[in-house]
């Protein structure tokens, strides 16, 4: 990467980069490639979900193989360069496999850009809405 590059600015190829790392998180949980969505992540990633904190890409891992099966329906991400990477925001319905009431949530990520260019998930938390409209934390 060039020096006089602005760290603050996103090309298209790195907000390609990202969505494309979001697309792969959502389709190879729905694939049921666990080993693949943990690849996503950072070793020492955080998964934050109903309150609970998963630290590390085993546990992560762990998490995912346990989670109920289904459909992940997400949408457009909002990216926010940072210094060291990117913050998103993504908006995502979980349709589960069993047919239970589907699941609106919001999920918050920070993203950082290796030496390779490549780009990895160190952080990921989960908010849902409620059946009173409002972000919760936990069911």
């Amino acid at each position: 990467m060039p020096e006089s590059r602005d760290r603050l600015a996103l090309t298209i190829e790195d907000r390609r980069a990202v969505d494309d790392v979001l697309s792969a998180y959502a389709l190879r949980l729905d694939l049921d490639d666990v080993d693949g969505a943990a690849a996503l992540f950072a070793e020492d990633a955080e998964f934050v979900t109903y309150g609970r904190v998963f630290a590390g890409r085993a546990r992560i891992r762990r998490m995912f193989a346990s989670a109920p099966k289904g459909v992940h329906l997400a949408g457009r991400a909002t990216v926010t360069p940072r210094p060291d990477g990117v913050d998103v925001t993504m908006q995502l319905v979980f349709f589960p496999a069993d047919r239970a009431p589907h699941r609106l949530a919001c999920y918050d990520v920070r993203m950082l850009r290796g030496e390779d260019e490549s780009w990895t998930i160190t952080r990921m938390e989960t908010r849902f809405m409620n059946d009173e409209g409002a972000w919760a934390t936990e069911p």
